[in-house]
């Protein structure tokens, strides 16, 4: 009889395991055993006796980590991984022999092969060999899900975008990829006018549900007050005078899909009461409707450029709402404070602009320092029309500072700069600090182009201090 293999240590659990273990062995004893013991640890597993048995296996889906012996009748291992990774190039595979065989081993990390481990099987090395080959497993698909939303954040369609390189950049894709995993949870949305906050709505979207279902926006500020609650909750006909027919509102219509509430902080307070209900409830009646309608199947997406927060202690917004919309909240700074998108945000803009075109343009160096230094109040919104307006006016091949159609940096050095002192700020503009110093650094670079000391003693500051600040706000050393 089979000796009966047991996990002595709880340490060698599998927990809660997303996998299945393909063990494929031509000797019966060999693979029930090991079989039995990844089983005794939380290890769900399947069993082949020949490589043609698990290729059928892993042709259907079944098997992520495979275990097999080298030498089987027929394929042997070797070949056994190279034709899996055919079929599913993720998958992993783990080669066992009772060959002492340095070459052996060579090849099957060659052919593919995560591991290598040696007969008779060890099955305490064994279980660390797959837990290892999990945690790679699990990391590399992490990986891919990641590349995956960035390649999408790119270009989510023909007029939706969001491109960077800044670390603030990384950190909402990084948001954006867990709460689309989780679906129907509430996100707000929080960032000044024009940083993209519609696009963000989008992404989690298309990465939450399937490519035909609806994705249905409304903008809660530019509806009368009247007509807010029959198109976010639908109407009945006869609801109202004027009420000819039965009409979904947009919560009905995003059943399966996304509903985007843009500005929710314009909402009536009335109307906030009859939302605050619908999103505690997960239904609604329409306008003189008596029937409930469940839309436990929406994504409800909130946006606001407000500080809701200020709202509620003047009375302005429901706090019990507030709690509500912020289960999942993204704040998306203003472009001033990532700089160093703002260069792959231009050039991708105008990629996208000169395809109207016969020609070509490109960015010049000054042009790219212009828009370095710029504070961007409109944030990207304003940055696409300032490349668009440049387009137009620009003579081809090169876009210049005047086409941008840009009054608050200046575009060289002027007599006039050198006689102004390096601290000088025009008194048009309203800055916060960031852009004071942004704008500082700027002009003392421009002041003393090619010596980094006198630039740094004319803003008090050490010549490393100043590099590192030249850095922080994507200035490069002239």
């Amino acid at each position: 009889m089979k000796k009966k293999i047991k996990s002595k240590n709880n340490s060698d659990m599998i927990n809660n395991s997303e996998f299945t273990l393909l063990i494929v062995d031509d000797d019966f004893a060999v693979r029930d055993s090991l079989s039995e013991y990844m089983q005794s640890i939380g290890c769900r597993t399947l069993t082949a006796e020949t490589a043609e048995i698990a290729m059928q296996f892993v042709e259907n889906g079944k098997g992520d980590i495979v275990i097999t012996d080298v030498c089987m009748p027929g394929m042997n291992g070797i070949d056994l991984t190279v034709k899996l990774k055919e079929i599913d190039p993720d998958i992993e595979v783990l080669i066992a022999t009772g060959h002492s065989d340095e070459q052996l081993a060579i090849d099957a990390l060659k052919a593919g092969a995560f591991d290598y481990f040696r007969k008779p099987i060890n099955v305490v090395e064994v279980a660390a060999s797959v837990k290892r080959t999990q945690r790679f497993r699990d990391i590399s698909r992490e990986n891919s899900r990641l590349k995956a939303i960035v390649a999408c954040i790119t270009k989510i369609d023909s007029r939706h975008y969001f491109v960077g390189e800044s670390a603030a950049y990384k950190a909402i894709a990084k948001q954006i990829e867990k709460v689309s995993r989780i679906p129907n949870t509430t996100i707000l949305l929080t960032g000044e006018s024009g940083v993209g906050k519609e696009v963000i709505a989008r992404m989690i979207h298309k990465f939450s549900n399937s490519p035909s279902s609806p994705f249905i926006a409304i903008n809660c500020g530019g509806i009368p007050e009247t007509l807010l609650e029959s198109e976010l909750f639908g109407r009945e006909k006869g609801a109202y005078t004027g009420a000819d027919k039965m009409t979904p509102g947009v919560f009905e219509m995003a059943i399966g899909g996304t509903v985007l509430l843009d500005e929710i902080s314009e909402m009536s307070v009335h109307a906030q009461s009859r939302f605050l209900r619908v999103i505690e409830e997960r239904c609604l009646r329409r306008l003189g409707g008596t029937k409930e309608l469940s839309i436990d199947d929406v994504r409800i997406v909130a946006t606001t450029n407000r500080n809701l927060e200020q709202m509620v202690s003047d009375g302005e917004f429901r706090e019990d709402l507030y709690h509500r919309i912020t289960v999942a909240p993204i704040l998306v700074p203003p472009l001033r404070e990532r700089p160093q998108d703002i260069l792959p945000l231009a050039r991708f803009f105008l990629d996208q602009i000169i395809q109207k075109f016969d020609h070509k343009f490109i960015l010049s160096k000054q042009v790219e320092q212009i828009l370095i230094s710029y504070h961007f109040p409109g944030n990207i919104r304003e940055l696409r029309n300032i490349i668009e307006r440049a387009t137009i006016f620009a003579d081809p091949p090169e876009i210049k500072p005047e086409d941008l159609g840009l009054k608050i940096i200046e575009h060289s050095v002027t007599e006039e700069d050198k006689n102004q002192s390096a601290n000088s700020i025009p008194a048009n503009q309203v800055l916060n600090l960031k852009e004071n110093e942004m704008i500082l650094v700027r002009k003392a670079q421009l002041l003393y182009p090619s010596n980094h000391s006198a630039a740094a003693r004319s803003l008090g500051i050490s010549t490393q201090s100043l590099y590192r600040k030249l850095e922080k706000y994507g200035l490069t050393l002239d």
